[in-house]
């Protein structure tokens, strides 16, 4: 069974960019994308939550059909482990986990956002070219996924809906 591991890091405050976002409001983005994943994840239609407790979601995600993938339906298990994680497990044992993480000099622009992956691919060999190819479009949905949800963290600041 072939498994896709990838990790993608970007920083979160640039020189220059405003407002500044802090590992709070990173947190708080991380919960919302928990319960409001389409406002985060472009290819997520909707989402209903099918129970919230002590901070872990159980919820049903409906994925939009993007290229020859097929709309889906997925039931994932979201855990949040505050301050600086949060870890998705979906239906079919994939996983991603969300990390904040401060850099060396502890300053407002030198904080990280990190979402680590683990895709089961079990129809793909892991010496075709298959999986080459998969292995490539994750690289390139990893690094997407992270700068859209520092975008989206921005913009919900920028709008006050995350304090």
């Amino acid at each position: 069974m072939a498994i896709i591991r990838l990790a993608h890091t970007e920083p979160v405050n640039p020189k220059g960019t405003a407002p500044a976002i802090t590992e709070a409001q990173i947190f708080a983005a991380f919960q919302r994308k928990i319960r409001q994943p389409q406002d985060f994840v472009t290819a997520i239609a909707d989402c209903t939550v099918l129970s919230d407790e002590a901070g872990v979601v159980k919820r049903k995600v409906h994925f939009k059909q993007i290229g020859g993938d097929k709309p889906h339906v997925a039931t994932e298990l979201c855990t949040e482990l505050p301050p600086h994680r949060v870890d998705f497990e979906m239906d079919n044992g994939s996983t991603v986990l969300n990390i904040v993480s401060a850099g060396p000099s502890g300053e407002p622009w030198d904080l990280y956002i990190t979402y680590v992956f683990a895709w089961n691919r079990p129809e793909l060999a892991v010496d075709s070219p298959a999986y080459a190819e998969a292995v490539a479009g994750y690289k390139a949905a990893a690094k997407t996924a992270v700068v859209s949800s520092i975008a989206t963290t921005r913009q919900l600041v920028s709008e006050g809906k995350i304090e």
